[in-house]
């Protein structure tokens, strides 16, 4: 295995590690295309459906760019739907010793996460450092961020350090062959529990927490039981939220049933949801009336114009009137919301056909462990995710390479053209 991609077997689990905030022709990005480099190999065998999918997305491109589009804005809309993506058929076709080393290289980076996310809790992290991690991370800071927030570890903001350490997690309890239910995965849940509200402190991670022990449960016999403990939680934190401060992502909760948001429950997601919500409401429909999109770099114009077919004016929305002024567009967070606004709903349909044979075997259902990384996948696709994270892709690649070992999906093996061995 080439030294270079042993450093890039680590960089791919840490996505918001970029290259300063100058990088050339890439400007200020927030995901870096560490998995793109990864993936340049001449034994990498990316499935016909998905060859099919990348090609719609280059013809995607090319009509944007022949109506008027900016060629760097179509351009970074694609390398982001490539750059995460792609990698899921590099892990699938890697040999049993660099997929031994990936292990390895994740186990690493999980720690370091969790190091470096405790540091900042602490307000222990080295001043020296301080200074570098500001050039490879953008916005990252050495202490926990206000207005409620956590910790980021080794991304941008707490709200991405969410999304990576849950598929972390979900990872390490499948490599670790851990049942949920038993006494060692009773506890690791909770200290994920624990470490979700006291440390990461976001929302989202709120929101994927509770998907991924969802993910595991037998709804036949667990429906009691959690509804028991939904309500012990709802009373416990309306008891302990009239004296305290919350983390941004119980706040939510707390404002929900003790402030009596739910009155205007819709208002209330817009604004603490931002442009997650907004672009999930406007690029379904908008790509269903739209089969083709307007082009793969299109979401500028295309964002505006689903708004202003929900019948909402980005005026009215005040999350964007206090932080998006003037505004200028957004691009959808979910993968497939961003296929629906850019590419219509073939695009997605594409996606999803690609997708289909590697999420649909009984064998990642039945397997609870196995389940809760595709329900976080599928989670992240539709609902709640970040354009350009290959993150999503890389753990359910892993996850089905784990219950699918090779020989099925042993690299392929190039004739060799040496005559001297033949």
């Amino acid at each position: 295995m080439p030294w270079y991609r042993k450093i890039l077997a680590h960089l791919i689990f840490v996505p918001n590690i970029t290259l300063g905030t100058n990088t050339p022709f890439l400007g200020r990005p927030e995901i870096f295309p560490w998995t793109s480099a990864y993936a340049l190999r001449k034994d990498l065998r990316p499935s016909l459906a998905y060859i099919i999918f990348a090609t719609y997305l280059v013809l995607s491109f090319g009509y944007y760019i022949a109506t008027g589009g900016i060629f760097m804005i179509g351009l970074r809309s694609l390398m982001a739907l490539l750059n995460a993506s792609i990698v899921f058929f590099t892990v699938l076709t890697v040999g049993d010793d660099e997929l031994k080393y990936l292990n390895r290289a994740f186990w690493l980076m999980f720690g370091l996460n969790v190091a470096v996310s405790l540091m900042q809790y602490f307000a222990i992290f080295p001043g020296f450092l301080v200074r570098p991690m500001n050039f490879f991370i953008d916005r990252w800071v050495p202490t926990s961020w206000d207005y409620g927030r956590g910790c980021s570890g080794l991304y941008a903001e707490p709200s991405y350090h969410a999304f990576g350490v849950h598929h972390y997690f979900a990872y390490a309890i499948l490599l670790l062959n851990v049942d949920q239910k038993s006494p060692k995965g009773l506890i690791l849940t909770a200290a994920m529990a624990i470490y979700d509200i006291v440390i990461v402190r976001s929302l989202t991670g709120l929101i994927i927490m509770t998907i991924y022990v969802v993910s595991h449960q037998n709804w036949r016999k667990a429906w009691k039981p959690v509804l028991a403990l939904t309500v012990a939680f709802i009373l416990a934190l309306g008891w302990y939220g009239k004296t305290n401060d919350l983390p941004r992502s119980l706040e939510f909760v707390y404002h929900v049933f003790y402030s009596e948001r739910y009155k205007d429950l819709f208002d209330y997601v817009m604004w603490e949801g931002g442009i997650r919500t907004v672009s999930l409401m406007g690029s379904y429909p908008f790509g269903l009336m739209h089969p083709f999109g307007w082009g793969l770099g299109s979401w500028p114009q295309a964002s505006i114009t689903s708004l202003l077919d929900l019948g909402i004016s980005e005026i009215e929305v005040a999350f964007f009137e206090m932080y998006y002024s003037p505004y200028d567009g957004f691009r959808p967070t979910a993968f497939s919301a961003d296929l629906f606004l850019e590419t219509g709903v073939v695009g997605f349909i594409l996606f999803a056909v690609a997708m289909w044979p590697y999420i649909s075997p009984k064998g990642m259902w039945q397997n609870p462990n196995t389940r809760a990384v595709v329900v976080l996948f599928i989670f992240n696709m539709v609902i709640l995710g970040t354009i350009g994270d290959p993150l999503p892709f890389l753990f359910l690649a892993l996850a089905y390479r784990r219950i699918n070992p090779p020989p099925s999906h042993a690299p392929i093996q190039l004739p060799d053209s040496d005559p001297a061995r033949a």
